[in-house]
């Protein structure tokens, strides 16, 4: 009797087993089915900038800094502006802005070219479309010259007039009377609101200072042809009839365009602040 048993037993496993092969035989999935789940894409950190020519941090410029500090003064005794401690943010900077230039510019008179309103996200797009082919006027952070553009030679034979050159003179003028070293300085203190403009405008793993240095030697990187330039009119507008100058930036059209005298002044002070923000310790 308990061999019967065992045999009743082994009989249902064996047919326990068949049923169990046969059941995975019909809902098997095929090898070529059978998917691996990918793992998650890992998440790269932003990556940091690298920085060719960094601007000193506020605090390595002036460590023991008060709630109103001062940079020092030039070697020429020219004071230096007040400086806040505390940096605003970059949409309320106006107002220590125009402070500080007040103090960099003494004729109130050449201050009237300055639009003072958003004046540091202006500068920063401003600089950042030099070297394209359009510099859109939203941007700019100074009022247009005043008049239209004047030729003089021939209508066969257009030219560049000097007395068009004047219409820049007073943005020369202006150029010209602000301490390079001090305005430098003022740029170093309020450099962290120039980086958060430049990334407002998309650039979050870029350098502002370097662009500032990469536009200066685009603009430095022009001819200085003498008065007066050759001009051409296909339409409406005047043209300039060298391609090798027509083609050139808006940033350095508007260097032609203040003529000989002018752009010489320009360049020179161009290149001390390159001298400058390429060369910033604390």
């Amino acid at each position: 009797m308990k061999r019967i048993n065992l045999l009743i037993l082994v009989l249902l496993i064996l047919i326990v087993a068949l049923g169990i092969a046969i059941y995975l035989r019909n809902n098997s999935v095929p090898e070529e089915q059978i998917t691996t789940p990918k793992p998650a894409p890992v998440q790269e950190p932003v990556k940091k900038p690298i920085v060719h020519y960094p601007v000193p941090e506020q605090s390595a410029v002036n460590p023991a800094a008060s709630p109103e500090t001062t940079v020092p003064s030039t070697p020429d005794g020219q004071a230096a502006p007040a400086l806040p401690e505390a940096l605003p943010k970059v949409q309320e900077s106006d107002q220590s802005i125009e402070q500080a230039m007040h103090s960099l510019v003494a004729e109130e008179s050449s201050l009237r070219l300055v639009l003072m309103d958003n004046f540091i996200q202006k500068l920063v797009a401003t600089i950042d479309n030099l070297p394209e082919k359009k510099l859109p006027r939203i941007h700019l952070p100074i009022r247009p010259p005043k008049g239209k553009f004047i030729v003089a030679g021939t209508p066969e034979a257009p030219q560049t007039s000097s007395r068009n050159n004047r219409r820049y003179t007073p943005y020369v003028d202006l150029f010209k009377a602000i301490n390079p070293e001090l305005a430098v300085k003022v740029y170093v203190h309020f450099y962290p609101l120039f980086q958060q403009a430049y990334e407002e405008l998309g650039y979050h793993n870029a350098y502002f200072n370097d662009r500032l240095v990469f536009v200066l030697d685009h603009l430095l990187d022009i001819p200085n042809p003498a008065d007066p330039i050759l001009l051409e009119q296909p339409v409406v507008l005047y043209t300039y009839a060298d391609p090798a100058l027509e083609n050139r930036s808006a940033g350095q059209k508007l260097l032609l365009r203040i003529g000989h005298d002018n752009r010489t002044e320009i360049l020179q002070l161009l290149k001390r602040y390159r001298s400058l923000v390429t060369n910033l310790h604390p």
